[in-house]
């Protein structure tokens, strides 16, 4: 399996960064900041990206459900049936994606996993904090 972060701006770089720190270098991780170039083509680095990784899964998260980014990868799914779409890139997503790939010998099965795993990772603390005050659990 391959992975592409894709972004508008460098986004996705700083993504990398941290998963780099916190879980070391994934050599099947790749990086796609758009819009940094003026001569930047988003339709011929998708073609790159797919002709790649044309003998295996490919699973692209991006940045923003419906943004040009995410469209433009999400237009090539029916021709592409290696080509698995997600948005709303997050760096505990990532790290659940790329600990447990080897695992699974599915992309689709390995995606559903990992969004269940990780749909709770956002949490409004001061929130639960004061939910919480009169349990003293925290």
């Amino acid at each position: 399996m391959r992975f592409v972060m894709a972004t508008h701006g460098t986004f996705a770089d700083g993504i990398k960064e941290s998963i780099k720190l916190i879980a070391g270098e994934f050599k099947n991780l790749k990086v796609l900041s758009c819009y940094m170039k003026e001569d930047f083509n988003l339709k011929d680095e998708i073609d790159k990206i797919l002709l790649e990784g044309k003998d295996e899964e490919i699973i692209v998260v991006t940045d923003i459900l419906g943004g040009s980014v995410n469209n433009a990868f999400v237009e090539r799914i029916p021709k592409n049936k290696n080509l698995f779409v997600i948005s709303g890139l997050n760096l505990p997503l990532m790290l659940e994606l790329l600990g447990e790939y080897e695992d699974y010998s599915s992309a689709e099965n390995l995606i559903i996993n990992s969004i269940s795993n990780t749909n709770d990772s956002v949490h409004f603390c001061n929130q639960e904090i004061n939910n919480n005050i009169d349990d003293e659990e925290f």
